[in-house]
């Protein structure tokens, strides 16, 4: 095994990387396309395998989604990518064409999300990705290598929400109020969809504007809450929400926190609304409210498939489909104009 030198050749940026063909099966060399971000700004690149950094997968891959994180990765300077020059996409679906792990052989089709994916490794977002074994996990039942990312990251998280707020003790039989914040977005309309094939008969959307209303409750919303008719500045408000999936974070979450029922729980899984969060004691000691951290970059394996066998069994998510070279458009124009989740289809 011998890893090259980090190098720049013209206009052509080189990874930490094997070089020797022979490391994965004496697979061959090959061209591609990828976006490459050089730390100013990403542009689609012509690299070759021999530029993809090390693991022992190398993946063709077949699609790739769009997120939150993929879009702020794509600004010219941003706090999302750890190392640059990088291949952004923090998710891919596709084919193993090479392997040195016992895991997996060659045509096995996978799917791989977060980990170091598009941030401090080569990600999905090009023809080739190289990942470790480990990050992989095979295709899910009853899903394509493009049904599965209509769901990509944001339907793991979701579901790794519902997950951990039924561990709080969420049951469809006590007919709690859950609240879905973000519901227009990945995260929150795929969460509807998860709590509605679960049982949970209230789930509540958050909504920014009046023309949302009829959006959420296509998403599977039974009621819907204007984001103004949250409490501000109060320390302990109204008592409204037995549970409640937040990926806003920042202003939303010290809003919400102060209207949760006794007992109750948040799952907190973004900070689209700001990362400062300013709180008072006041839920957490006199209602006794947990606040549930959700990580769907580095979630254990187990908790991966199970997540992925609960997307499975939804109705397909709607969803546009891209071509690599439609992303520069795409993701310059994500935060005002996603309607429906973007699959990026890649070779």
């Amino acid at each position: 095994m011998v890893r090259a030198p980090f190098v720049r050749l013209g206009v052509e940026l080189r990874y930490n990387a094997f070089t020797c063909s022979c490391s994965l099966g004496g697979h061959k060399v090959q061209p591609f396309q990828a976006l490459l971000h050089d730390g100013q700004q990403a542009t689609l690149q012509t690299m070759t395998t021999d530029d993809l950094p090390a693991g022992e997968l190398l993946i063709k891959v077949a699609y790739s989604d769009v997120n939150y994180k993929d879009a702020l990765a794509y600004q010219p300077q941003n706090q999302v990518v750890r190392q640059f020059p990088q291949i952004l996409g923090i998710d891919l679906s596709g084919t193993v064409v090479a392997s040195h792990d016992a895991q997996f052989k060659k045509g096995d089709q996978i799917i791989v999300t977060g980990h170091g994916l598009g941030v401090s490794q080569g990600g999905g977002y090009a023809e080739y990705a190289r990942v470790p074994a480990q990050w992989a996990l095979p295709l899910p039942k009853n899903l394509t290598l493009e049904t599965t990312m209509a769901f990509g990251t944001a339907g793991l998280t979701a579901a790794l929400c519902v997950t951990a707020l039924m561990h709080a003790g969420m049951t469809p039989e006590r007919q709690p109020l859950i609240l879905v914040g973000g519901a227009t977005g990945g995260v929150g309309s795929i969460a509807l969809r998860l709590l509605a094939n679960a049982g949970f008969s209230n789930r509540v959307a958050l909504v920014r504007t009046p023309d949302q209303q009829q959006q959420v409750r296509a998403l599977g919303a039974t009621a819907t809450l204007a984001l103004d008719e949250l409490p501000k500045g109060k320390a302990l408000a109204r008592q409204q929400f037995d549970f409640a999936i937040d990926p806003l974070g920042g202003s939303f979450t010290t809003s919400l926190l102060p209207s949760m029922r006794y007992g109750g729980a948040v799952a907190l899984c973004g900070n689209a609304a700001g990362a400062s969060l300013p709180l008072t004691v006041f839920p957490f000691i006199l209602r006794n409210i947990s606040l549930i951290g959700i990580d769907s970059v580095s979630a254990p394996t187990a908790l991966r498939q199970a997540a992925w066998t609960a997307l499975a069994k939804l109705a397909p998510v709607p969803y546009q489909t891209v071509n690599l070279s439609d992303l520069p458009r795409v993701l310059n124009k994500h935060f005002t104009h996603h309607a429906l989740r973007t699959v990026v289809k890649i070779s």
